[in-house]
């Protein structure tokens, strides 16, 4: 298994474990916030990481347009995509959104992203960019936002669902 193998299969275990969490969330948990915590609701959560992916990863990495734009499912999610996937806890709490059409957007970018990571270019994915004080290849970013970011916020959805008495972990 090379490097590229190896991402793409973190990448499907990190989507397939989120979307696991949210199929098993019930309706009323997704907008749910915890009174004197500054956890953001479930929905929000998973909305912002699927954000994430698609401004950092699509936009910035790939140098796409978002998904959200092309994939003619952005007008159904229910809220505009921000220019930055760093929100504030006002936006969260605030945020509304259909899950169906949002599941179809997290889909969507995820098939992007996994399609890009298939077909580009060795040289493409080991280009560096820059991210933080060093410039990392970009096969690392992808990694580090596709499978890390997924996988805590993934985390994070499964823990606020214990809190709740549902099994947010799908073990």
């Amino acid at each position: 298994m090379d490097e590229r193998e190896l991402l793409r299969s973190q990448y499907e275990l990190a989507q397939d474990n989120l979307e696991a969490a949210i199929e098993r969330c019930p309706p009323e948990l997704l907008t749910k916030t915890v009174e004197g915590s500054l956890t953001n609701p479930i929905g929000a959560t998973y909305a912002h990481t699927v954000m994430t992916q698609d401004l950092i990863l699509v936009r910035g990495l790939m140098g796409w347009e978002p998904v959200y734009h092309t994939s003619g499912v952005g007008e159904r999610v229910g809220f505009e995509l921000p220019e930055s996937p760093v929100i504030s806890q006002e936006y969260t709490t605030a945020l509304s959104f259909e899950l169906g059409p949002l599941r179809e957007y997290a889909a969507a970018v995820r098939a992007t992203v996994d399609g890009y990571l298939e077909s580009a270019p060795d040289e493409e994915l080991q280009a560096e960019v820059p991210f933080g004080p060093t410039p990392r290849p970009k096969l690392w970013v992808f990694g580090t936002l596709g499978v890390w970011h997924v996988a805590s916020h993934q985390g994070e959805i499964a823990a606020l669902m214990g809190l709740e008495g549902v099994q947010g972990q799908g073990f």
